[in-house]
């Protein structure tokens, strides 16, 4: 976490150090606001590619493009579609965006707290129904039923195996979390809360409905969740989650723990629906033409050299082994040679994967950086504006100073990764072991 909320906040940090007046957005009718606006993506862009931040190092599992890969198509947020948990977006600037609540209604990604940047892959596999694949956490399948009609999962642990299409069982011994699919008795269940151990889908009070007459201390489940007791008999048409003065409704204190009222099919506990026919504002999926002459054929031919997409907001490649121990008295420590190439937004290489990618990403949201990166670049910005603004080269010196102070200090706390690499075995050590 750090100190500074909002862009604004580091462009108000910039103009300080040009001892200009703060801005109250980059819209304002003013040059302040005119070149920190034209300049804020820029230079932040740049500053995150020029050294490995840790706060924008990620890791995710990317797999070789075959004749089966479909390509990621998250739709523009709109303010009056609904988003459930999950959901991925697109804002203006192309930036990825993940719900992380159910019925999330105009809700700006850039100015709200209820989505998370994706940094995950943008090409989509078709499962493989053999069961021979195990999938990753944050992998993305989809699966078809050959009418033109999709479903598309995302794996939420790593390991999973199960048919994301196919329902998985309750089990009393079970811990489940929330959004997590189960059956029971033939019917799906989604569950509403998290460690949910041992709470039998049928016994959760259903949704209360509009029309039905509900008598004293019956149970029922409100739209936000809650669990209602009523008060007194012949009780219709009370809204619980609207009876603030408790005239026909007392709130139980505690969530429901399973509901039956979800959008989506039914699937695997493995996997979270993201997209597909029952997901009218989820992510689709498009054809990936290929129209680079990389001449990769399919992952399984290991004689041609594969492509594998780049993740979202990728920048560039972190080291990958940061932390690998150096065996002693020279032995080999098993690191070999990567032949990737970067080429066209790819990873062109001989290997066949998945490739577990630590990259840097294009981090956006303020309030995840690392603060000290926030000083650099407020300083950083203040010296590309403090010409334009001022016109004072003796603060432009200043201002110079002040960012190598800081860049120099996040290095020193660790906030900016050494960037070592153990580098590969040299082939006489490893002939000699």
């Amino acid at each position: 976490m750090t100190a500074f909320r909002s862009n604004v906040d580091v462009a108000n940090r910039a103009l300080q150090h040009c001892g200009a007046d703060r801005i109250t957005s980059f819209t304002d009718n003013s040059k302040r606001a005119s070149e920190i606006s034209f300049t804020y993506d820029k230079v932040r862009e740049a500053e995150l590619q020029r050294n490995t931040w840790t706060f924008a190092t990620r890791r995710t599992v990317i797999r070789a493009i075959d004749t089966t890969t479909m390509l990621l198509v998250p739709a523009l947020w709109s303010s009056t579609a609904t988003y459930y948990r999950g959901c991925i977006v697109s804002d203006q600037s192309g930036n990825l965006w993940r719900s992380t609540i159910r019925s999330n209604l105009n809700n700006d990604p850039l100015l709200s707290s209820y989505w998370e940047p994706y940094f995950g892959p943008l090409t989509v596999s078709l499962y493989d129904a053999t069961g021979a694949t195990s999938y990753a956490s944050g992998e993305i399948a989809y699966t078809f039923a050959g009418d033109g009609t999709y479903r598309v999962y995302q794996s939420l642990q790593d390991g999973a195996t199960d048919n994301p299409s196919t329902g998985t069982a309750w089990s009393a011994t079970a811990t489940y979390f929330k959004d997590q699919i189960i059956t029971y008795l033939g019917v799906a269940y989604k569950s509403q809360i998290d460690l949910n151990l041992n709470n039998q889908p049928n016994l959760t009070p259903a949704t209360w409905s509009v029309g039905t007459t509900y008598a004293a201390n019956a149970k029922v489940t409100g739209s936000d969740g809650l669990i209602y007791q009523s008060i007194g008999s012949g009780n219709i048409g009370h809204d619980p989650t609207l009876d603030v003065t408790q005239v026909y409704w007392t709130s139980v204190g505690i969530a429901a723990a399973w509901t039956t009222s979800f959008v989506g099919g039914t699937g695997s506990a493995q996997w979270f629906e993201i997209g597909g026919i029952d997901f009218p504002s989820g992510v689709s999926l498009t054809v990936l033409d290929l129209v680079y002459p990389i001449g990769a054929g399919p992952s399984t031919q290991e004689f041609n050299r594969n492509v594998f997409r780049l993740p979202a907001a990728f920048l560039k490649i972190a080291p990958q082994d940061p932390k690998n121990p150096v065996p002693s008295l020279g032995g080999p420590a098993g690191t070999q040679y990567r032949d990737w190439q970067i080429e066209n937004g790819y990873i062109v290489t001989a290997e066949t994967g998945p490739i577990a990618l630590r990259f840097v990403a294009n981090v956006v949201d303020v309030t995840i950086m690392h603060t000290m990166f926030c000083e650099g670049l407020a300083a950083r910005l203040g010296l590309e504006v403090c010409q334009p603004i001022t016109q004072s080269d003796a603060r432009l010196q200043t201002i110079a100073s002040i960012y190598k102070q800081w860049m120099g200090d996040a290095r020193l706390s660790n906030a900016i990764e050494a960037s070592y690499d153990d580098p590969p075995d040299d082939p006489f050590i490893t002939v000699r072991a």
